[in-house]
This record gives structure tokens, C-alpha cells and sequence, in this order.
């Protein structure tokens, strides 16, 4: 491979803290069958969450090692504060641990790198891919191989990683008039398909594991770093223009789900900027796709928000209406820390 040259496919990973997550992921990819691949991890959680994830991947028996081929794409500067050449122990695939010079959000993690790649040759496609995801053996070839049938996005088999018989989800459903973000396919048994009509249903794939092809990017563009956390892989596939949705049954991704943020099922115990951000950002997003109707949107946030205090949560509930607000205000990007100051967990009240 030459300086200038990628490996065929890319995979992108965002690590927030969470080490262990990411070496888990780096070890499913170590297992695949599939090699012409290169892997980008941006950390942005700062200069010592980059240490301890170097700490703890590049051991005398983990997962990498240390890499000291010149590669010019490793160079600190922009958006990325440092970076560790590395490859995967015994198989040469290069995996470039970088730093954010600041906590760029999930799509700022994936674009930092990218737009870096844009000037590079070789690559076909890249890969988004959850830190807290592992994936099967042939995952990697059977996603791309989808993609060369004409497909510019692509999903897989995206499981429950405590219960690998069911689909979390074959994509994205967004409403229109509710606002609601649906997942098509959810509990359906793992080894299903989508049938066409619920495949020509899904507006996006879930940014827990998405391909999409370098024409894509190149043409529709890089994801939207706006909402900072929530939705932007939902705008990214409903941009998607010509590009055709695919999925690969046979590549299987287990997710576990929101280690680094803290969104669980429990309302009490669901983090204070996981619930703003998934308020405000359906707020956002519906003023840019939905015109008028952001307002019955915003009505069934209220909704929601009530339900929060249903649920014996009334900090989250608080939260939820200060989210709805700064949506309706058109607030973007990383949210103020003043916001969440004031505002305890509801375990810890």
C-alpha cells in the first residue's frame, strides 16, 4: 500500500471512554475473514481517555501493535490533537487511534477522519461502526459485497448482544407528522430479512453499524455535526438521494447499546444529555424536514415529557422540556455544561 493508497474499506469508530468497548470491537475485526480494511478511531473524550485507550490496546498481548511505517494521514493537526499508528497484532491491518482536540460529537468523530480520507485513493467504502458493537466473521465482505450489487447504504443483521436471536433493527423509520423515529423490524427473529415493503420503509440504517460507498460520500456528503449526539444518522440516510438502501442478512453486528452516554430503558436511570439531546434534536431536525408540522412534533415531545413524570422522573422530565425548548430555539452543536449544572440524576436525589 502505498502513502497515498487505503485499504478498500474503512472502518470508522467514535470512542467516548469507553476502552474496553473499542478493544472488544478491534478484536471481532481481527477475526474477519475479510483483510483489505483499515480502521480510524477518534477519541473524544479527551488527552487522558486517549492514553488509557492506547494503555489498554497496545499491551504486549492485546489486540495491537505499535505501527511506525510513515503514513503522512497520521499527522496531529485539524481536528485531531495526536495520533497512534498502530495495526492489528499478527495481520498488518493499520488502525489509526487518534485524539479530538475536543469532544467533537458522534458525527465530528466520524468526519474528523474522514475528511482526511476524501484526498486518499483506494477506499470503496467506509464502514460506521458503534465502539460497543461486535461483529461476525464475515460481516465486513458481505456488507461491502451488497454495496457492489449498487447499493450506496448498507445495513446488516443488528442483534441484541443479550439476546442474539433478536433484531434490534433492520433500519429507520422517521414520521413525518409525529416526529417519531421508529425502528423497522424490532424483536423480529435474528436470521429474517426485511420484506420489501418493510425495506422500502426504512429511510436510514441505524449509525450503529452503516456502510455507505465513497460515491455517497462524495456526493450526498459527510453526516450533519448539528445534533452532536442522536439523528444524524437518520438525516444522513434521508439525504441519501439516488442512493438505494441495502441489507446484508448474513452480517451479524451484537450491540450492546449506549455504554458511553447512558440512554437505558429505565427513565430514572437515563442520563441528563442523552435525554436534552434526544429532545432537542427531534425538535431540529423536524424544523428542517417536516416545515410546519415541527409544531405537532414539539406537542408530542411535551407528551413524552409528561411521561417522565409518570414514570416517578421529574429531573428527566425537566430535562426533556429544556431540550424541547433549545430545539425550538434552533440551538445546535455541543450543549453548554451550565445546562446540566444544577440538575442531579434522579438516583442521586
Amino acid at each position: 500500500m502505498t502513502q497515498n493508497r487505503r485499504a478498500k474499506l474503512i472502518v470508522s469508530i467514535v470512542s467516548y471512554g469507553n476502552p474496553s468497548d473499542v478493544n472488544h470491537c478491534l478484536q471481532s475485526l481481527a477475526r474477519s475473514t475479510f483483510t483489505d480494511f483499515e480502521v480510524f478511531v477518534c477519541e473524544n473524550a479527551g488527552h487522558q481517555a486517549f492514553l488509557n485507550l492506547k494503555e489498554l490496546l497496545i499491551q504486549r498481548t492485546a489486540v495491537l501493535e505499535l505501527d511506525e511505517r510513515l503514513d503522512p494521514i497520521d499527522d496531529a493537526g485539524g481536528r485531531l490533537a495526536a495520533v497512534a499508528k498502530c495495526r492489528l497484532r499478527d495481520s498488518g491491518v493499520r488502525v489509526h487511534l487518534a485524539e479530538a482536540v475536543d469532544n467533537l460529537g458522534y458525527a465530528g468523530g466520524v468526519n474528523a477522519w474522514l475528511e482526511r480520507l476524501v484526498s486518499y485513493s483506494g477506499w470503496e467504502a467506509v464502514l460506521v461502526l458503534n465502539p460497543d458493537t461486535q461483529v461476525n466473521e464475515i460481516c465486513l465482505s458481505e456488507m461491502l459485497g451488497k454495496a457492489g450489487e449498487g447499493f450506496g447504504v448498507v445495513g446488516g443483521t443488528l442483534v441484541y448482544e443479550d439476546a442474539p436471536d433478536k433484531i434490534i433493527n433492520y433500519g429507520l423509520h422517521w414520521s413525518r407528522i409525529t416526529g417519531r423515529t421508529i425502528a423497522v423490524g424490532r424483536n423480529e427473529p435474528a436470521g429474517s430479512s426485511p420484506s420489501p415493503e418493510a425495506l422500502a420503509d426504512i429511510d436510514a440504517i441505524s449509525g450503529a453499524c452503516v456502510l455507505v460507498t465513497r460515491g455517497f460520500v462524495e456526493e450526498v456528503g459527510f453526516m450533519t455535526e448539528d445534533y452532536f449526539l442522536y439523528m444524524e444518522d437518520l438525516e444522513w440516510g434521508q439525504r441519501r438521494g439516488h442512493y438505494r438502501i441495502g441489507f446484508a442478512p448474513k452480517a451479524v453486528i451484537r450491540h450492546i447499546g449506549s455504554t458511553a452516554i447512558g440512554l437505558t430503558d429505565s427513565p430514572r436511570d437515563r442520563s441528563r444529555l442523552s435525554i436534552y439531546l434526544v429532545a432537542r434534536n427531534r425538535i431540529l431536525h423536524a424544523r428542517r424536514w417536516a416545515e410546519w408540522l415541527w409544531v405537532i412534533h414539539f406537542a408530542v415531545g411535551i407528551v413524552d415529557s409528561v411521561k417522565y413524570l409518570a414514570h416517578g422522573a421529574p429531573l428527566a422530565a425537566k430535562m426533556s422540556f429544556a431540550g424541547l425548548i433549545s430545539g425550538a430555539r434552533g440551538m445546535t452543536g455541543k450543549p453548554s455544561p451550565q445546562l446540566f449544572d444544577d440538575v442531579p440524576n434522579e438516583t442521586d436525589s
